[in-house]
Protein backbone atom coordinates (compact mmCIF):
# COMPACT_ATOMS: atom_id res chain seq x y z
CA UNK A 1 0.00 0.00 0.00
CA UNK A 2 1.20 3.51 -0.67
CA UNK A 3 2.13 5.11 2.62
CA UNK A 4 1.87 8.60 3.96
CA UNK A 5 4.38 9.34 6.66
CA UNK A 6 5.34 11.54 9.55
CA UNK A 7 9.08 12.15 9.18
CA UNK A 8 11.41 13.93 11.58
CA UNK A 9 15.05 14.92 11.41
CA UNK A 10 16.73 15.55 14.75
CA UNK A 11 18.81 18.66 14.18
CA UNK A 12 19.75 21.90 15.92
CA UNK A 13 18.29 20.85 19.26
CA UNK A 14 14.72 20.49 18.02
CA UNK A 15 12.53 18.14 16.04
CA UNK A 16 12.25 19.74 12.60
CA UNK A 17 9.43 18.55 10.34
CA UNK A 18 10.32 17.49 6.80
CA UNK A 19 8.13 17.93 3.74
CA UNK A 20 4.91 15.91 3.78
CA UNK A 21 4.36 15.89 7.55
CA UNK A 22 0.67 15.49 8.28
CA UNK A 23 0.44 15.41 12.07
CA UNK A 24 1.75 17.40 15.00
CA UNK A 25 5.22 17.44 16.52
CA UNK A 26 4.39 15.71 19.77
CA UNK A 27 5.17 12.36 18.16
CA UNK A 28 8.86 13.27 17.97
CA UNK A 29 11.43 13.93 20.69
CA UNK A 30 14.13 16.58 20.28
CA UNK A 31 17.79 15.56 20.18
CA UNK A 32 21.19 17.17 20.64
CA UNK A 33 22.62 19.95 18.49
CA UNK A 34 24.13 19.00 15.14
CA UNK A 35 23.27 15.29 15.25
CA UNK A 36 21.13 12.91 17.24
CA UNK A 37 22.25 12.22 20.79
CA UNK A 38 22.94 8.53 21.37
CA UNK A 39 20.65 6.28 23.35
CA UNK A 40 22.24 4.31 26.17
CA UNK A 41 21.29 0.63 26.08
CA UNK A 42 23.40 -1.01 28.78
CA UNK A 43 27.16 -1.40 28.58
CA UNK A 44 28.78 -0.13 25.36
CA UNK A 45 30.15 -2.71 22.94
CA UNK A 46 33.56 -1.02 22.91
CA UNK A 47 35.56 1.54 24.86
CA UNK A 48 34.24 5.06 24.46
CA UNK A 49 35.79 7.10 21.67
CA UNK A 50 36.69 10.72 22.35
CA UNK A 51 35.23 11.57 18.92
CA UNK A 52 31.83 10.06 19.72
CA UNK A 53 29.04 11.99 21.46
CA UNK A 54 28.47 11.22 25.14
CA UNK A 55 25.39 9.02 25.72
CA UNK A 56 22.47 10.90 27.27
CA UNK A 57 19.13 9.72 28.69
CA UNK A 58 16.17 9.49 26.32
CA UNK A 59 12.45 8.81 26.55
CA UNK A 60 11.07 5.30 26.21
CA UNK A 61 9.36 6.46 22.98
CA UNK A 62 12.71 6.15 21.20
CA UNK A 63 13.85 2.84 22.66
CA UNK A 64 13.89 -0.06 20.21
CA UNK A 65 11.11 -2.62 20.08
CA UNK A 66 12.39 -6.11 19.30
CA UNK A 67 16.07 -5.32 18.90
CA UNK A 68 18.30 -3.32 16.58
CA UNK A 69 19.15 -4.38 13.01
CA UNK A 70 22.67 -3.64 11.80
CA UNK A 71 22.46 -2.91 8.08
CA UNK A 72 26.21 -3.36 7.59
CA UNK A 73 26.32 0.04 5.87
CA UNK A 74 28.89 2.57 7.06
CA UNK A 75 27.80 6.08 8.02
CA UNK A 76 30.17 9.02 8.34
CA UNK A 77 30.27 8.14 12.03
CA UNK A 78 29.35 4.58 12.95
CA UNK A 79 27.11 2.22 10.99
CA UNK A 80 23.50 2.60 9.94
CA UNK A 81 20.95 0.62 11.95
CA UNK A 82 17.18 0.22 11.83
CA UNK A 83 14.76 -0.46 14.65
CA UNK A 84 11.07 -0.19 15.45
CA UNK A 85 9.84 2.35 18.00
CA UNK A 86 6.41 2.71 19.62
CA UNK A 87 3.98 5.33 18.35
CA UNK A 88 1.28 6.47 20.77
CA UNK A 89 -0.78 9.22 19.19
CA UNK A 90 -4.58 9.50 19.70
CA UNK A 91 -5.02 10.97 16.23
CA UNK A 92 -3.39 7.90 14.72
CA UNK A 93 -5.35 5.03 16.28
CA UNK A 94 -4.17 2.53 13.66
CA UNK A 95 -0.49 3.43 13.93
CA UNK A 96 1.44 1.54 16.60
CA UNK A 97 5.00 1.53 15.34
CA UNK A 98 7.48 3.74 13.55
CA UNK A 99 10.68 2.74 11.78
CA UNK A 100 13.77 4.53 13.09
CA UNK A 101 17.01 4.96 11.20
CA UNK A 102 19.94 5.50 13.52
CA UNK A 103 23.65 4.81 13.85
CA UNK A 104 25.66 2.49 16.06
CA UNK A 105 28.55 4.69 17.15
CA UNK A 106 32.15 3.56 17.74
CA UNK A 107 31.45 3.94 21.46
CA UNK A 108 28.58 1.42 21.25
CA UNK A 109 25.98 4.16 21.70
CA UNK A 110 22.86 4.26 19.56
CA UNK A 111 21.41 7.32 17.82
CA UNK A 112 17.88 8.13 16.69
CA UNK A 113 18.22 10.14 13.46
CA UNK A 114 15.11 9.75 11.33
CA UNK A 115 11.74 8.14 12.02
CA UNK A 116 9.00 7.39 9.52
CA UNK A 117 5.52 6.04 10.18
CA UNK A 118 2.06 5.66 8.67
CA UNK A 119 -0.48 8.45 9.16
CA UNK A 120 -3.36 6.89 7.22
CA UNK A 121 -4.78 3.40 7.54
CA UNK A 122 -3.30 0.50 9.46
CA UNK A 123 0.46 0.34 9.80
CA UNK A 124 0.20 -3.46 9.90
CA UNK A 125 -1.86 -3.94 6.73
CA UNK A 126 -0.17 -6.23 4.17
CA UNK A 127 2.26 -4.52 1.81
CA UNK A 128 4.90 -1.80 1.77
CA UNK A 129 4.99 0.95 4.39
CA UNK A 130 6.90 4.05 5.48
CA UNK A 131 9.37 4.31 2.60
CA UNK A 132 12.07 6.95 2.93
CA UNK A 133 14.55 7.83 0.20
CA UNK A 134 18.25 8.53 0.64
CA UNK A 135 19.22 11.94 2.02
CA UNK A 136 22.06 13.50 3.97
CA UNK A 137 21.86 13.01 7.75
CA UNK A 138 24.71 13.56 10.22
CA UNK A 139 27.04 14.34 7.34
CA UNK A 140 26.44 11.10 5.45
CA UNK A 141 24.07 9.64 2.88
CA UNK A 142 21.34 7.48 4.38
CA UNK A 143 20.06 4.22 2.90
CA UNK A 144 16.65 4.10 1.25
CA UNK A 145 14.52 2.10 3.66
CA UNK A 146 11.05 1.04 4.74
CA UNK A 147 9.18 -2.00 5.96
CA UNK A 148 6.97 -4.67 4.44
CA UNK A 149 4.16 -6.54 6.20
CA UNK A 150 3.88 -10.09 4.90
CA UNK A 151 5.90 -13.23 4.20
CA UNK A 152 8.59 -11.60 2.06
CA UNK A 153 11.96 -13.34 1.97
CA UNK A 154 13.37 -11.15 -0.83
CA UNK A 155 12.75 -7.58 -1.98
CA UNK A 156 14.14 -6.19 -5.22
CA UNK A 157 13.81 -2.97 -7.20
CA UNK A 158 15.03 -1.30 -10.38
CA UNK A 159 17.61 1.47 -10.13
CA UNK A 160 18.66 3.12 -13.39
CA UNK A 161 17.74 -0.01 -15.32
CA UNK A 162 19.53 -2.47 -13.04
CA UNK A 163 17.99 -4.89 -10.53
CA UNK A 164 19.06 -4.25 -6.94
CA UNK A 165 18.30 -6.43 -3.93
CA UNK A 166 17.48 -5.01 -0.53
CA UNK A 167 18.87 -6.06 2.81
CA UNK A 168 16.07 -7.67 4.82
CA UNK A 169 15.46 -8.43 8.50
CA UNK A 170 12.45 -9.65 10.46
CA UNK A 171 11.28 -7.84 13.57
CA UNK A 172 11.45 -9.97 16.72
CA UNK A 173 8.53 -8.05 18.22
CA UNK A 174 6.38 -8.12 15.06
CA UNK A 175 7.19 -11.34 13.13
CA UNK A 176 5.13 -10.19 10.15
CA UNK A 177 7.18 -7.00 9.72
CA UNK A 178 10.23 -7.10 7.43
CA UNK A 179 12.53 -4.10 7.63
CA UNK A 180 14.42 -3.54 4.39
CA UNK A 181 17.06 -1.18 3.03
CA UNK A 182 19.04 -0.36 -0.09
CA UNK A 183 22.62 0.95 -0.07
CA UNK A 184 23.02 4.75 0.18
CA UNK A 185 24.44 4.91 -3.36
CA UNK A 186 21.30 3.36 -4.84
CA UNK A 187 18.98 6.02 -6.29
CA UNK A 188 16.13 6.26 -8.79
CA UNK A 189 14.41 3.26 -7.21
CA UNK A 190 11.27 2.01 -8.98
CA UNK A 191 9.28 -1.22 -9.23
CA UNK A 192 9.91 -2.42 -5.69
CA UNK A 193 8.82 -6.06 -5.51
CA UNK A 194 8.47 -8.57 -2.68
CA UNK A 195 8.80 -12.35 -3.10
CA UNK A 196 8.00 -15.29 -0.81
CA UNK A 197 10.35 -18.21 -0.09
CA UNK A 198 9.12 -20.03 -3.20
CA UNK A 199 10.17 -17.07 -5.33
CA UNK A 200 6.56 -16.08 -6.02
CA UNK A 201 5.83 -12.39 -6.38
CA UNK A 202 3.56 -11.28 -3.51
CA UNK A 203 3.57 -7.52 -3.98
CA UNK A 204 5.03 -5.16 -6.56
CA UNK A 205 5.33 -1.49 -7.38
CA UNK A 206 3.25 -0.12 -4.51
CA UNK A 207 6.09 1.34 -2.44
CA UNK A 208 6.76 5.08 -2.53
CA UNK A 209 9.72 6.99 -1.15
CA UNK A 210 9.73 10.52 0.18
CA UNK A 211 12.99 12.42 0.43
CA UNK A 212 13.35 15.14 3.03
Amino acid sequence: MESRRNRWLYVAGAAVACAGVLVAANIAVARGRGSAAPITLGAPAAAASTAAPTPTPTTTADLPIGGVVDTGLHAKTGTWVLYLVPITEPRLPKTHIGLMLGRRLPSGGLTADLVTNETSGSDLAPGFHAGEGSMVVAGGNTPTFGYFVGSATKITAKAHGKTVTAGLATSKAYPGVRMYWFAPGVSGITGVTAYDKAGTKISAGAASYAVG
